[in-house]
């Protein structure tokens, strides 16, 4: 352990911790509100998929910023970022029957993609041959769902040495000049939080600069520091609320639910540390 609880609680009453766990609370109350019927369309199942998850990963952000490792949660704040982008670029085409069953088709390519090369795995080394009989069985079920899905989206196929393929955006489809978050990501010009991804995404990543930069922190370079830091939860603070705050206002719109007062506190939260957000 880097810091004895004492200084663990005194730092985060810097940030106002318990203020941010009370706002995720407060968002988990709203969405245990909303009744299955409101969950009918294609788009609503969808956020409700996504805001979830977004429950989850700012609980994520608010521990590991908690304890002091402001990196982690900046590495984290990256799947909110991303998944803020895909729902704000479906809500604004949330008519668009198609593209939404296209999305929620994509989620069962992947799915019988991974299966097919997991039971490719077990056929090449197991030696059991109950569960080589088995996994027969099943790559073949998969394959044939991959089959009939590649089949149904013959039009977005790709193709390269080992055949065609649905890459991992095709589900865009026509509705964008180029099929990748990245033309997503352009339509939705956020461009006040695309430099904060690109360092979310330096932390999610390895590379050559590894331990040198660090959030409030200045390092030896010759030296390895493999303890937390109880500076720099500002920027991960603010990129991850301001993320999650936009995904609450997208997902409750589409159901009538205000966030108005949820929107506010998160402006109170970051509003202190704003100006360490572009330094």
């Amino acid at each position: 352990m880097d810091f004895t609880k004492e200084q663990l609680e005194r730092n985060s009453m810097r940030w106002n911790y318990s203020e941010a766990v009370r706002l995720v609370e407060k968002c988990e109350s709203y969405a245990s509100l909303v009744e299955p019927l409101k969950l009918e369309s294609a788009f609503t199942r969808i956020a409700g998929d996504s805001y979830s998850k977004a429950i989850i990963t700012t609980k994520e952000i608010l521990t590991l910023l908690y304890n002091g490792y402001p990196e982690g949660a900046m590495a984290l704040s990256r799947i909110l970022y991303e998944s803020m982008v895909i729902m704000r670029f479906l809500y604004m085409r949330r008519d668009d029957e198609k593209l939404l069953e296209r999305y929620i088709d994509d989620f069962h390519v992947k799915v019988s993609r991974d299966t097919i090369k997991y039971y490719s795995y077990i056929l090449n080394y197991s030696q059991d041959e109950k569960e080589l009989e088995d996994a027969r069985r099943r790559k073949v079920a998969a394959r044939k769902e991959h089959n009939k899905l590649k089949e149904k989206y013959s039009e977005f196929l790709s193709y390269n040495k080992q055949g065609n393929y649905l890459h991992d955006y095709w589900w865009i489809g026509d509705v964008l000049p180029s099929r990748s978050f990245g033309a997503i990501q352009n339509e939705m010009t956020l461009e006040n939080l695309k430099i904060l991804y690109v360092i979310s995404c330096y932390r999610a990543h390895s590379g050559v600069v590894g331990n040198a930069v660090r959030f409030g922190t200045m390092l030896d370079e010759s030296a390895l520091s493999t303890s937390g830091s109880l500076e720099g939860f500002q920027v991960p603070l603010c990129f991850s609320l301001v993320c999650f705050g936009i995904l609450t206002e997208t997902t409750f719109d589409c159901i009538g639910i205000d966030t108005k007062e949820v929107i506010e506190k998160i402006e109170q939260l970051i509003a202190p540390f704003e100006d360490y957000l572009y330094r």
